[in-house]
């Protein structure tokens, strides 16, 4: 351990000359309405609106491009797009006025009529899944969530309510529904009167230390991967989330212990992450050398899984007295909220945790004609394994069309069998099938009604998108046929 610090101390040291607070683009502006919501689509980074309508949001990536989402209730959501010659500015001014929602009857009317689910009022639908024959919903209050089970034409059958937040659903290797909550998870079941049935109750350690690290199950064996990302998005994660091991332990007991199967490392992922964790420490250990402190509010609810920075609030953890170097000492914890002691910290920070790392390396495991395939997106490989469990071949993933709009990312329709790559042009949602012999995908039929999609998942033959209409405060879900 002392020696990791003190390699990460001499890097620091080497990158201190050549790191300058200014490489930033601050975009700022005036909207005219108060707390409206501008973040980067498709990240929790953002800031909002003051009293009088003003903004400031800063940039720290200058290399790709930008596109800043406006929302607000009541208003017309917007979106503005950024180049990275445009980002090389300083700072630029974004300044209109917000376009209030129109409340006409009919235009309401058709428009919810081609909706294929619409939650209750002042609720957003934070995910969506599919088993045996039926959908799931999670829809969510500001510290409660509902669960809700519809049919495949979307007619309500089931609801529960439950007096915690969940965050999101996950289907384990056994085909289990489990609700993932910030501390805890809940295992539930649709019993045979279609009523939701809680199972069992257990600490998200144990999600993720054991159901999240069983990948599948083939040729009698359990794959596993031996590396989970799931402390929070504000900590600092082993490879930046940038690699994976892949292991197989056979089902009937006959293997002392898992064995090799492949491994993974998105590298141009992890020297981004690399860098921008540098220029974190370079500027860490300056603060402490100046025995500089933010001045902060301090948010303490004892949660230290799911922290998170916004532009009003810094929540910490427990640190030592001002001035103490946390990292040379030998006592931080890997949570980077406590690292963010200046300003110029804290965006970086955000910058590392919602645009760099936020997102761990995309690995998806397929199962060919009695084959298991690795898809590694990122670094567009493809490994695939034999029965006997050894590698059979690798071959490059090819993207046939559409690669600047390709989203490293691949949903699997479990009903049909079928693999889709999805793209994103100009913030709509595209989708391509996946050619598993040939290890190719393409840029296919657009899949979405409106851009970006909260949610975005495909299920018997159709693309499911999940938004928030503002304008009524409710969770919309729309559908597409898949040609």
């Amino acid at each position: 351990m002392k020696k990791i610090y003190i390699l990460l101390l001499f890097a620091t040291l080497t990158f201190q000359c050549a790191v300058s607070q200014n490489a930033k683009t601050t975009v700022y502006g005036n909207l005219g309405v108060e707390n409206v919501n501008i973040s980067i689509v498709n990240t929790p980074y953002g800031t909002s609106t003051d009293a009088k309508g003003h903004y400031e949001l800063p940039l720290f990536d200058r290399s790709e491009a930008v596109n800043l989402y406006y929302s607000c209730i009541g208003y017309q959501d917007t979106v503005v797009s950024f180049t990275p010659r445009q980002l090389q500015r300083d700072s630029i001014n974004i300044s209109f006025r917000m376009r209030k929602m129109s409340y006409d009857l009919q235009e309401v009317g058709v428009s919810a009529s081609k909706d294929f689910y619409r939650s209750g009022s002042n609720r957003n639908i934070a995910d969506i899944a599919f088993l045996g024959g039926k959908i799931y919903l999670l829809e969510n209050k500001p510290k409660t969530s509902s669960m809700v089970v519809l049919d495949a034409e979307g007619v309500e059958q089931a609801r529960k309510d439950f007096d915690q937040l969940f965050e999101k659903f996950h289907i384990d290797a056994f085909d289990d529904l489990i609700l993932v909550g910030q501390d805890s998870c809940l295992q539930v079941y649709l019993d045979e009167k279609q009523g939701i049935l809680p199972v069992s109750t257990f600490s998200r350690d144990d999600y993720r230390n054991k159901l999240l690290k069983i990948v599948c199950e083939y040729n009698g064996a359990y794959i596993v991967r031996t590396i989970v990302h799931d402390r929070g998005l504000y900590w600092l994660k082993f490879n930046h989330g940038k690699s994976q091991d892949f292991l197989y332990m056979k089902k009937d007991g006959s293997m002392e212990k898992p064995q090799y199967l492949c491994s993974f490392i998105d590298t141009l992922g992890y020297r981004a992450c690399q860098s921008q964790w540098m220029k974190i420490q370079n500027e860490y250990h300056q603060a402490m050398a100046e025995n500089f402190t933010l001045e902060s509010f301090y948010d303490e609810n004892g949660n230290s899984e799911g922290e998170s920075i916004t532009s009003m609030s810094i929540k910490k953890a427990e640190r030592g007295s001002p001035g103490i170097d946390l990292i040379n000492e030998g006592t931080w914890d890997g949570n980077l909220v406590r690292l963010a002691e200046t300003p110029t910290l804290l965006g970086m920070i955000q910058w590392y945790c919602s645009m760099l790392a936020k997102k761990e390396f995309q690995i998806v495991p397929l199962k060919v004609n009695g084959m298991l395939q690795f898809v590694g997106l990122d670094n567009r490989e493809i490994v695939e394994i034999g029965p006997d469990f050894k590698i059979a071949k690798r071959q490059p993933l090819k993207i046939t069309s559409g690669e600047q709009c390709f989203k490293n990312e691949f949903l699997t329709d479990k009903a049909t069998g079928k693999t889709y790559g999805l793209f994103v042009e100009d913030g709509m949602n595209h989708i391509g099938l996946y050619d598993p012999e040939a290890g190719a995908v393409g840029m296919g039929q657009k899949a979405s009604k409106k851009i970006y999609p909260r949610v975005f998942k495909v299920h018997g033959g159709y693309a499911y998108s999940v938004f928030f209409d503002s304008g009524s405060n409710r969770g919309v879900i729309s559908r597409m046929k898949i040609e």
